[in-house]
């Protein structure tokens, strides 16, 4: 064997962090390959001029157009769907509402399909006799069903992401509350739930919603780091002394941050029956039946409760942004740490955070940026 080639071989069997660069390589080159093959398959199926000469839709976006029947040949559909099963429940409640309005300012009829396209919380049976992920917690947005859609002379699909002219922020999206407002509506069990929490807690009294997000978000690379218990208990102390706070409202999923904050505050701490772990990504886990449709059950629930506080301690995540979005920006006060943004390189992100953590913010640690409005 030639010598050069066998020392290679050698170097990379004495440092196995080679191989796992090399397939971290390989992957990225993957990812750019599919990247320009959906691009060159969108540039051709997408039939932007025949659709402007039957319908004259505005603005166009981006997607497909195809004709899969003869049914309803005077409407056009725009189908909302997922790409990659899309990701968290607030990320795909903000990708739909945004899909939404595109629907809404160009014309066409918005159907939401979570059935064949899957997200993250679809079971294999039925939820509330329905297949459709979307369906298990909003009532559809039009009147039509998806077989009947799927046999339609005209159908465009939207690209299945975010779309990139919208901000990530959906209180900043101008038009998205009367959007909202047009097109959700929760299924009567999600309003119940809420209901019964609601006249539980008394929210006409003075009280402190808390996200405080753990979990999958100190490794997510380029996610924002999420707070720390330090940071948390800080913030908290300063709003309890400051608005005359009389209960806190807390939503996370791990149980050590709701135990941390029962020590700390005792009876004062308030909190729903949602699914919580010790230190391990819930999603990876099948604790009890149906449990994916009820993760998505119980952070909808908190979400919408959580709207409903005088104000609000969080990190950077959707969940807090969506309790803002529905209060309107009402609040009288919201609080938000902002601790910097984790590396893009998935490598890198496992650890970043638990080293930044323990670094004083002046020698590389979190940023500790507190914005209060």
């Amino acid at each position: 064997m030639n010598s050069s080639i066998s020392n290679k071989i050698i170097k990379v069997v004495r440092n196995p962090f080679l191989i796992v660069k090399k397939i971290y390589y390989l992957l990225r080159q993957l990812t750019k390959m599919k990247k320009i093959i959906y691009n060159h398959i969108s540039k051709d199926f997408v039939l932007k001029q025949q659709v402007d000469d039957i319908f004259n839709v505005k603005n166009l976006p981006l997607g497909f157009y195809k004709t899969l029947g003869n049914k309803n040949p005077d409407k056009i559909f725009y189908v909302i769907w997922l790409d990659k099963m899309g990701g968290g429940f607030f990320s795909n409640l903000s990708l739909v509402l945004c899909h939404l309005k595109i629907a809404h300012d160009s014309g066409m009829i918005p159907v939401i399909d979570f059935q064949n396209f899957k997200s993250l919380y679809n079971e294999q049976g039925l939820i509330n006799n329905t297949l459709n992920a979307w369906e298990y917690y909003f009532k559809p947005v039009s009147e039509f069903p998806l077989n009947e859609v799927y046999e339609s002379k005209n159908v465009f699909f939207s690209t299945g992401e975010y779309p990139p002219s919208m901000s990530y922020s959906i209180t900043n999206v101008d038009g998205l509350m009367e959007i909202y407002r047009k097109y959700i509506f929760l299924q009567n069990h999600v309003e119940e739930k809420i209901n019964r929490y609601s006249e539980k807690f008394n929210f006409n009294s003075r009280i402190l919603g808390i996200h405080f997000r753990g979990q999958e978000q100190k490794y997510a690379a380029g996610h924002s780091f999420p707070p720390t218990k330090k940071q948390m208990k800080k913030y908290t102390d300063e709003i309890l002394k400051k608005y005359k706070i009389e209960k806190i409202f807390i939503v996370t999923e791990e149980q050590e941050y709701l135990d941390f904050f029962i020590e700390k505050y005792g009876d004062k701490v308030l909190y729903t029956d949602s699914f919580r772990t010790h230190k391990v990504n819930a999603y990876n886990m099948h604790p009890r039946d149906n449990h994916r449709y009820l993760l998505g059950l119980d952070v909808l629930a908190d979400a919408f409760l959580l709207s409903k506080c005088t104000g609000i301690l969080s990190g950077d995540s959707n969940v807090s942004e969506f309790a803002r979005f529905v209060n309107n920006k009402k609040f009288e006060f919201t609080y938000f740490i902002y601790n910097g943004t984790n590396s893009s390189n998935p490598i890198k992100a496992s650890y970043l955070y638990g080293i930044k953590k323990r670094l004083p913010k002046y020698f590389g640690g979190l940023n500790d940026k507190i914005v209060i409005s």
